[in-house]
C-alpha cells in the first residue's frame, strides 16, 4: 500500500501517468503550448494559480470553454488537485485542433483566468472498443445502448458498490477487473461517495488517500483519495469496461442527503463531472434514493455535463418512481431483487 499523504499533495508516484489509452497529454496552462493526443482519450491541462486561495474547492470554480474544430464550444468544469493545482480533462471525438480558454470565479488570479491555449488531436488507432467506438448512450430506437458511432453495445454489469475504498486492495482491484474482462463483462457499478450499509464518516470509507471529504457538508474535499480512485476508475477503462459511477446512497441508514444535503451534493457532482466525465461513464445520481431534493441534483448533473453522459437512479423499485421529473433521466433502471433464482418471476414482471 501506497503510503498516505498530506491532503494538499497529491503522491508523487499517483500523478497521473501519461499513455495512448486514456491520457495523452498535460501542461502548465501559463506557457500554453500545444497538447497533443488521440480522439475519444482523455488529454489533461494543469492550470497552477498565481493567487492564495484560502478555500480553493468551495470558492473558487474554474469552468474552460473548449471549442472543436467544427466551432462548436462546450463549457467543461475542471477541478482543485491540491495545493495551488487544478486540472482539465478533455475528450472528443472529433480530429483536429480544439482551443480553450479559462474562466476562473476569481478573474484577478492570471493562472487560473482567461489562460488559452490548444488541444491537437489525432484518430485513436488502438483496439480499445470505448475509444474505437466511443461513449456509450442510449440508442436512437430508446430499446438498447450503444456506441458514440452507433455500434450496439450490451450492458454486461457487475457490482462493486465499494471497490474504490480500502476493503479492496489495488492488486486485488486489478486481479478482479481482469477476470471480468475475461468473462465478458462491460459495466462496473461503483460508488464514490456516501456508501451503502455504512454511517457518515466511519474508517471504512477510507482509500490508501483517506476519506473523500472531511467534513460533513462536502466543503473540503480530500484529493488524495480521489487521486487513488483515479488510479482505479481509469484501469478500468483501460480494460475496456464502463464505470457506473453512483454519487452517494440515499437509504435512511446511509443517506447522502442528510450528511451534505443538496447544495453538498451538487459540490460533489461537480467534483465527480470535472474528474470523470471525460471518460466513457454513466452515472448513476443515488443509490435507494429519491424523491424532489435527489432530483434537483440530476438535474444539476445533466445541467453541467458538457458530454450528456447517461444518467439513471439504482432505486428500491424503479428509477422512474424515485424522481419526480422523468426527463432528468435518460433509462430506467430496476431493482429486482437478491433472492437468486426466487427473484426471477419478481424480475420478468418488471421488464414486461
Amino acid at each position: 500500500m501506497a503510503p498516505k499523504s498530506s491532503m494538499l499533495h497529491r503522491p508523487r508516484h499517483l500523478r497521473v501517468v501519461l499513455s495512448a489509452l486514456c491520457l495523452t497529454g498535460a501542461l502548465t496552462a501559463q506557457s500554453a503550448p500545444t497538447v497533443r493526443g488521440a480522439t475519444n482519450a482523455v488529454v489533461e491541462v494543469a492550470f497552477t494559480a498565481q493567487q492564495a486561495h484560502a478555500r480553493p474547492f468551495l470558492d473558487t470554480q474554474l469552468d474552460v470553454v473548449v471549442t472543436a474544430p467544427d466551432g462548436s464550444a462546450r463549457t467543461v468544469p475542471a477541478y482543485w488537485a491540491g495545493g495551488d493545482r487544478w486540472t482539465l480533462r478533455y475528450a472528443s471525438p472529433m480530429p483536429g485542433q480544439h482551443r480553450f480558454r479559462s474562466q476562473c470565479s476569481d478573474t484577478a488570479d492570471a493562472g487560473l483566468h482567461g489562460v488559452a491555449g490548444a488541444i491537437e488531436l489525432a484518430p485513436y488507432t488502438g483496439d480499445n472498443l470505448l475509444l474505437t467506438h466511443g461513449p456509450i448512450q442510449v440508442a436512437a430506437d430508446q430499446r438498447h445502448f450503444a456506441h458514440a458511432d452507433g455500434t450496439p453495445f450490451l450492458w454486461l454489469g457487475d457490482t462493486w458498490w465499494k471497490g474504490l475504498c480500502k476493503r479492496m486492495t489495488w492488486d486485488g482491484f486489478r486481479e478482479l477487473t481482469a477476470d471480468r474482462r475475461a468473462k465478458g463483462f462491460t459495466v462496473v457499478q461503483i460508488v464514490c461517495g456516501v456508501y451503502p450499509d455504512e454511517a457518515p464518516f466511519e474508517p471504512r470509507w477510507e482509500n490508501e488517500g483517506g476519506k473523500p471529504y472531511l467534513d460533513r457538508a462536502f466543503t473540503t474535499v480530500n484529493p488524495d483519495y480521489f487521486a487513488y480512485a483515479d488510479r482505479r476508475l481509469q484501469h478500468l477503462v483501460e480494460a475496456g469496461i464502463v464505470p457506473a459511477i453512483v454519487g452517494g446512497w440515499g437509504r435512511g441508514d446511509c443517506d447522502g442527503m442528510a450528511v451534505a444535503g443538496v447544495e453538498g451534493l451538487k459540490r460533489h457532482w461537480r467534483n465527480l463531472i470535472a474528474r470523470y466525465g471525460a471518460y466513457p461513464t454513466v452515472w448513476i445520481i443515488g443509490g435507494e434514493s429519491g424523491g424532489a431534493e435527489w432530483t434537483e441534483v440530476a438535474r444539476y448533473v445533466r445541467s453541467i455535463d458538457p458530454y450528456r453522459r447517461p444518467i439513471t437512479m439504482h432505486p428500491f423499485d424503479s428509477a422512474r418512481s424515485r424522481v419526480t421529473d422523468e426527463t432528468v433521466l435518460d433509462f430506467d433502471m430496476l431493482q429486482t431483487g437478491h433472492g437468486g433464482g426466487a427473484a426471477t418471476m419478481g424480475a420478468a414482471a418488471k421488464v414486461t
